[in-house]
């Protein structure tokens, strides 16, 4: 895996800070589903995407990880609308690529994972209610990584929001698929060692079929050149 990381590392646009679109590569390559998405670059925007929408809009750049507090978002568009939305962007963020996504049909609540680089004991995953509920009603869990599939059962036992994984007012979410995206994070994060800061994938839902991660930010430790020895 880290020959891996370490080729998509030398491939990024802007050195050692990954944007949504390429982050997203890298968990594809990785077996973890992400929408079919296209990134536009400056100058770019009469392309098509190759694929059926409806479409979401996205500013993509490693500098803006809150895309929505600058209204950097635009949902449920067709053919024609997302021209006039990809227009309206570029005129806002000029030299910022654009990312288009197929839009996603979920069922049952959002899901948040993700890793972090703690300074004392090291690479850690964490599991929890996403979406807006990850600032409403915090309700995650943590473990050290790399993690195995029991103990990352485990985590989703230990959450508020248990239920829902075990056919909760017949919600039919796949527990054990979400438990193989854990330990695949858990991976991740050991691979990237004192090089990652942060990676976070909020919201994650399911689709009827697998989980499929709607949004994804990974911040890496300047200090590091690239994932661990």
């Amino acid at each position: 895996m880290k020959a891996d990381l370490t080729h998509w590392h030398a491939g990024l646009m802007v050195a050692g800070r990954p944007d949504e679109y390429e982050v997203k590569r890298l968990l594809a390559d990785m077996g973890l589903r992400v929408p079919q998405g296209t990134r536009s670059l400056p100058g770019r925007l009469d392309v098509p995407p190759p694929f059926e929408g409806p479409y979401a809009l996205k500013v993509c750049s490693p500098a803006i990880l809150h895309k929505t507090d600058v209204h950097g978002v635009v949902l449920n568009l067709d053919g024609e609308s997302l021209k006039a939305a990809m227009r309206r962007l570029a005129a806002v963020f000029p030299q910022t690529p654009l990312l288009v996504e197929q839009m996603v049909v979920s069922r049952g609540p959002e899901v948040i994972a993700g890793a972090l680089m703690d300074s004392s004991l090291g690479p850690a995953v964490m599991v929890g209610a996403g979406g807006i509920l990850t600032e409403i009603a915090p309700d995650v869990v943590f473990r050290l990584a790399p993690l195995d599939e029991k103990e990352a059962m485990r985590m989703l036992t230990e959450l508020r929001i248990a239920p829902v994984f075990e056919g909760y007012r017949g919600l039919d979410l796949n527990a054990g698929a979400l438990v193989r995206l854990l330990v695949t994070v858990g991976r991740l994060a050991a691979a990237w060692g004192e090089a990652l800061d942060q990676l976070d994938l909020n919201p994650i839902v399911w689709t009827g079929r697998d989980w499929t991660i709607l949004d994804a930010k990974l911040v890496l430790n300047p200090a590091g050149a690239g994932p661990g020895p």
